[in-house]
């Protein structure tokens, strides 16, 4: 496979991630359990997140609100912790938690000198997108929530070749009166549900006892025109 066509077979993974339900993108804020009907719909889902200097910041102390923030805040990690130390550096300044924010810090300097590979390919004019396909609210309280992330990586560039990586991510998030802020944000340890290959039959589906334990009880994001 020639380098000039990377791009292409990422491109047709994501749309037919997209055609399968996976629709979030880094910068839209998601909705709760299920897709917006109306304008005010999207309206309401669009409020949860605010934009500040770049970086999406959840505002809405709800249910919804809490999903929305977990989503970004999820995928923007996945995004910019190897691929861009500015963009994660602002990141956990705007939304950790105050006494997380060094050791948050720190965890983006040890995954960047543990990805020698991936930053040279980044250097190099290599990409990487983030996409939740699904998640679910865990526990709400109206001042923490815990929520479980279920996304997918992909990377591609001149000195790699497409790859792709699922796993499941656990938050913790705080309500400090203004927006939710991380108290805890870590990798399961357990193997996530992964697709054995991409199609539009039921021929091309897998169906395992992981798909059923990890993903019952979430749904997909969904988001408006904003």
């Amino acid at each position: 496979m020639t380098e000039r066509r990377w791009p292409l077979v990422v491109a047709a993974i994501l749309v037919a991630l997209a055609i399968a339900g996976a629709g979030w993108a880094v910068g839209r804020a998601s909705a709760p359990d299920t897709p917006a009907a109306s304008d005010d719909d999207n309206a309401r889902v669009q409020s949860a997140i605010r934009t500040i200097g770049g970086v999406p910041v959840g505002i809405q102390r709800s249910r919804a609100g809490a999903l929305a923030a977990a989503d970004n805040y999820v995928a923007r990690v996945t995004e910019t912790i190897v691929q861009d130390p500015a963009a994660y550096g602002r990141l956990v300044r705007a939304v950790w938690v105050p006494e997380g924010q060094d050791g948050a810090l720190q965890e983006g300097e040890t995954s960047r000198q543990r990805s020698t590979a991936a930053v040279e390919n980044y250097a190099a004019g290599g990409r990487g997108l983030a996409i939740v396909a699904a998640r679910r609210l865990d526990t709400y309280d109206g001042t923490r929530a815990e929520v479980t992330t279920w996304t997918a990586g992909f990377n591609w560039g001149p000195q790699q070749r497409p790859g792709q990586r699922w796993f499941l991510t656990e938050t913790t998030l705080r309500w400090d009166g203004q927006r939710w802020r991380v108290e805890r944000m870590e990798e399961a340890q357990r193997p996530a549900p992964a697709p054995a290959r991409v199609g539009y039959d039921d021929a091309a589906s897998l169906k395992t006892a992981t798909f059923d334990r990890e993903l019952r009880g979430m749904t997909a994001s969904t988001y408006g025109d904003g």
